[in-house]
């Protein structure tokens, strides 16, 4: 076996420059697809920390008709043992409770309507990041009069800076209109600048004291040590409240939930696709080997080579062929991911304002886990192997006498 592996490995060098095209086609198209596959990765990882993450959470509670009207008024009535539950649960890693209200936004530019959230800074900043996001001013804080955190586009929009007044309007108690002054503490800026133009946030207990509630909570926001166990946490705290509506973030974006399910099954189908065009150059490349050696295989078997060790031969052709390139492929593929894991690729010249209104950064941080190359790995064996079949046949018809008459 190891002489014919040695025989094997010569041959494919026998027709150096064919060979080498092939190997380059492979190493090329492998590297292509790893990329891309690593793009749409570090895409998606970022899409589901940036909204999962940073705005919706791992699990979500809210009174069930808060749901349906959106109305200050439906509080979470057992927020006092809701809270006592998440503080010694050890799978919770943060909650922030808050207060919701849809209102207006004014300045002396505009008018606009927008999502009030009420949150206590320190729950808030362990559990969605808010505090990492600013990029102009301070993080809101206990310090002054109603301070207030807007989104950069809408501070834009509105010409607001950090120290700007603007007025909140929204239904206050007895479903009375309220309109409150406050000052803007800092500007902030995520990924998804549609809901940055959307949200604003205020302390919970300014805003509580305008719905003349106490410590009222509207929404509480989960973030879990591992997001993979959210429906078994959700499901658990459905048993221990039953009055009120548990949902996992698959369930409130079912979309991004699709996506982290699609997206390995997607990018296998791709690479699939990108291999079998390739086993169809590597087919011809291995016919034609045959072909042109087609005296000499049948020399072989006249002097007593079986027809078994012929095969095996075309088969470890084609898979040191196959090999080779895929490995050069995948070696290009990790050095290119590797030298842009820490800088990123900046997508901001073709479109990253597009990629923004989705909730996507536009700098991409390519991203592949170990499995992808052992799972891409099998795929380049399987392919070597079925590619090798139908040219080994074409050599196991070979007649071994017509090749030594021809010869004579």
């Amino acid at each position: 076996m190891k002489t014919l592996i040695k025989i094997s490995w010569r041959n494919i060098w026998r027709n150096r420059a064919r060979s080498i095209v092939m190997i380059i086609a492979i190493m090329v198209g492998l590297w292509g697809g790893i990329f891309a596959a690593a793009l749409s990765f570090g895409l998606l990882k970022q899409r589901f920390h940036n909204s999962i993450e940073q705005q919706i959470s791992h699990v979500q509670v809210h009174n069930p008709e808060f749901l349906v009207d959106y109305k200050t008024e439906y509080v979470i009535d057992q927020w006092d043992a809701l809270k006592n539950e998440l503080d010694k649960n050890e799978e919770v890693m943060a909650f922030s409770a808050r207060v919701v209200a849809n209102g207006m936004l004014g300045s002396a530019t505009l008018t606009t309507g927008v999502n009030i959230i009420g949150i206590d800074p320190t729950m808030e900043a362990a559990t969605t990041s808010l505090e990492n996001n600013i990029v102009e001013g301070d993080y809101i804080g206990t310090v002054g009069r109603n301070p207030i955190l807007i989104g950069k586009r809408l501070a834009d929009k509105i010409k607001a800076r950090p120290g700007s007044r603007i007025v909140l309007t929204f239904q206050g108690p007895d479903s009375e209109l309220t309109a409150a002054s406050f000052r803007v503490a800092g500007i902030y800026q995520t990924a998804d600048v549609a809901q940055d133009e959307r949200n604003v946030y205020v302390l919970k207990t300014g805003l509580n004291e305008y719905l003349d509630r106490e410590n009222a909570v509207n929404e509480v926001g989960i973030l879990l040590n591992d997001f993979e166990k959210s429906s078994d946490f959700a499901n658990k705290l459905k048993v221990l409240f039953p009055g009120l509506e548990v949902r996992t973030w698959a369930e409130i974006s079912p979309e991004l939930s699709y996506l982290h399910e699609m997206a390995s099954l997607m990018l296998l189908i791709i690479l699939v696709i990108i291999l079998l065009a390739l086993s169809f150059g590597l087919l011809n490349t291995m016919l034609m080997s045959v072909f042109e050696r087609a005296k000499e295989l049948g020399m072989l078997m006249a002097i007593g080579m079986k027809k078994k060790r012929v095969f095996i031969m075309i088969l470890l052709e084609t898979s040191f062929l196959t090999l080779t390139g895929a490995l050069m492929g995948m070696l290009a593929a990790f050095l290119t991911i590797t030298s842009l894991r820490n800088y990123g690729l900046d997508l901001s010249v073709v479109g990253g304002d597009s990629l923004n209104e989705l909730g996507f950064d536009s700098v991409v941080y390519p991203n592949v886990e170990p499995v992808f190359y052992v799972m891409l790995t099998a795929l380049v064996i399987v392919t070597a192997i079925i590619t090798s079949i139908f040219p080994a046949m074409k050599a196991l018809k070979v007649q071994p006498a017509q090749a030594v008459k021809e010869d004579a």
